[in-house]
């Protein structure tokens, strides 16, 4: 989106924030990623040695990105590193090198275009999949293209962000893993695309390296030129091109701002979230990688609220992993999470993150069909395998177990049998295993709130899936851009549904806590305290802003706000009314995050 402040003298472009921090410098406007293959007949005699020079360039590029791999990895940490350990998978893909080997062979052709012929087929596949975290896998195949072509052609890359000699904002259509890896950080102070958004690997990099970036932005390159003055904001999604004297001054004391906003966020690290009349709230993480643990105790974590198990599979996609891979992430995980707790959450493939080796043919309404814990009692043979392990990695550390998409007491009762029943056949095996693991459910589906105090008889804990829970309570698919104005977290109907499971858990003991995206939004987060909600989980870069909150309110003042809150119509009405209060209470350096 395109807008014009005359008192700004500059266009403004909206995208997505990526990663955080205010740079301002003069754009670099990069040309468009594209490989140029032409086909070249070949000699029968001569294609042994076209298959040679293909083998060279592939070991040649692997080489390349393990080098990359390794930098990576010393300065971002492994969860970062994996992206290009995917590419070197790729590039040991038997099916993408025997088809490559085969079309030189068969069809007589050169290496460039049988290996771009090749790969435009598996992108192409990737590229029509919904789920976001396996059409990466699609730019990572396009990434790896573009090493080896350019090893086979002998000519440079597209661009070589790593001998710049001035401050730049690289604006480009799009950037691989590999050109932010290797960018020369004393001089790329930001960066700007057109696509991406904030799961791509480029922005998940870019966030681990401290470059500021903001993606989406459609029309950047369109609309930049390589020397425009340029403003680029990484957490609220802004460019702005050539801006006032006026409009500089107002940037550079946000920069100062948010310098020290980080440097006060970084003291409260080993504090505790604790509320000024002294309750104590849980901080945890929400993770996909037992890697990110590293980047959930930087950040302050109390444990993991939510560890999203189905990445397993998309991660090892198309091939299923088996108890042995589930068995040594859990252990992992268990073990770096120590002393704290690690809620792992049961299969929740289907949906958004659909996976055609286990769910067979595409449903006309997945996030509706079948997933999260229909799926692992329709798949015994996979919903087993999983729960093996985790019973097995739980002697290593503390383990709670989470099905999800609960809608009914059935549900719950056929997999906690299924569990009891995998533990009495580990101890006959002689394999050590957890006695007791608690058992947990989330609560995502309005059913399952509106029978939590039923729900609660039958477990050991809640977790809250705000997001989901929103989506079906309120009809509204917040990635539809029609509707998504209609996705209100403090809707009134949300802030009910959100206290009746909140007093079904009191009045049974029960843990409960919430693990949607309302935890890491200082507003929501507020509410959710009021409510009686005294466990939030959360992305890790969350956590430090919101303790900055906690330390600065008290409980009673969030129950006033909440028994404020029901009264109002409208979700925007009390969402002003809480930030209008907390602007009030809290001293005005906290103001940045709310």
């Amino acid at each position: 989106m395109i807008a014009r402040r005359p008192e700004d003298g500059g266009e403004r472009l909206r995208g997505i924030g990526v990663s955080p921090g205010v740079a301002v410098g003069r754009a670099l406007v990069l040309e468009g990623a594209k490989v140029d293959a032409v086909r070249i007949d070949v000699d029968p005699s001569l294609t042994s040695r076209e298959i040679a020079r293909f083998q060279r360039a592939v070991r040649s590029a692997w080489r390349q990105i393990r080098r990359l791999r390794d930098q990576v990895r010393a300065e971002a940490g492994d969860a970062c590193a994996r992206v290009f350990q995917a590419q070197i998978f790729v590039l040991k893909d038997r099916a993408l090198l025997k088809e490559t080997v085969g079309l030189i062979r068969r069809e007589r052709v050169n290496a460039e275009w049988a290996f771009h012929s090749v790969v435009g087929r598996h992108a192409e596949a990737f590229a029509q999949l919904e789920d976001a975290d396996l059409r990466e896998r699609g730019t990572d195949i396009e990434d790896v293209e573009i090493r080896v072509q350019s090893i086979l052609t002998g000519s440079r890359r597209r661009h070589d962000l790593a001998d710049l000699a001035d401050d730049v904002i690289v604006v480009s259509a799009a950037l691989a893993p590999s050109d932010v890896a290797s960018l020369n950080r004393a001089h790329v102070i930001g960066l700007a695309t057109d696509g991406g958004g904030p799961t791509s690997h480029a922005a998940i990099i870019a966030s681990a390296l401290g470059v500021p970036a903001v993606a989406g932005l459609r029309e950047a390159t369109a609309r930049l030129r390589t020397g425009d003055l340029v403003v680029l904001d990484g957490a609220d999604g802004l460019v702005v091109r050539n801006p006032s004297d006026a409009e500089m001054g107002r940037w550079a004391e946000r920069r100062m701002r948010l310098a020290q906003r980080a440097l006060d966020l970084a003291r409260l690290r080993d504090e505790p979230a604790m509320t000024q009349d002294g309750v104590r709230i849980a901080l945890l993480a929400n993770i996909e990688l037992p890697e990110e643990m590293q980047a959930a105790r930087r950040h302050g974590a109390e444990g993991v609220g939510l560890y999203r198990s189905e990445f397993l599979y998309l991660r090892s996609a198309p091939e299923l992993p088996d108890e042995e891979q589930h068995y040594q992430a859990y252990r992992d995980l268990a073990e770096k999470a120590l002393p704290h707790e690690v809620v792992i959450r049961t299969l929740d493939l289907g949906g958004e993150k659909c996976l055609g080796s286990i769910m067979g043919r595409r449903e006309a309404s997945p996030v509706l069909g079948l997933r999260g814990i229909r799926l692992g009692l329709r798949r015994p043979d996979l919903f087993r395998v999983q729960l093996r392990a985790i019973l097995r990695a739980a002697v290593h550390g503390k383990v709670r177990i989470m099905f999800p998409m609960v809608s009914g007491l059935s549900e719950v009762r056929q997999a906690i049998a299924i569990l009891d029943g995998l533990r009495d056949d580990l101890r006959r095996e002689g394999i050590p295993c957890a006695q007791e693991v608690p058992v947990g459910v989330m609560i995502e589906v309005p059913g399952a709130a509106l029978i939590a105090d039923r729900l609660a008889r039958e477990v050991d804990f809640f977790s809250i899936g705000t997001n989901d829970l929103i989506q079906y309570a309120l009809a509204v698919d917040r990635g539809t851009e029609s509707v998504s104005y209609l996705y209100e977290p403090l809707h009134p109907a949300i802030l009910d549904l959100l206290r009746r499971v909140a007093d079904a858990a009191h009045r049974l003991g029960r843990r409960l806590s919430v693990c949607g995206e309302m935890a890491g939004d200082p507003v929501s987060a507020v509410a959710l305290i009021g409510l009686g909600i005294t466990e939030l989980s959360m992305s890790p870069a969350a956590i430090p802003a919101i303790k900055q909150v906690i330390r600065g309110v008290t409980v009673r003042a969030a129950r006033s706000m909440i028994d404020e809150a029901l009264r109002l119509d409208t979700g925007a009405a009390i969402e002003d009314l809480i930030r209008r209060r907390l602007l009030s209470l809290l001293p005005a350096e906290y103001a940045c995050p709310i």
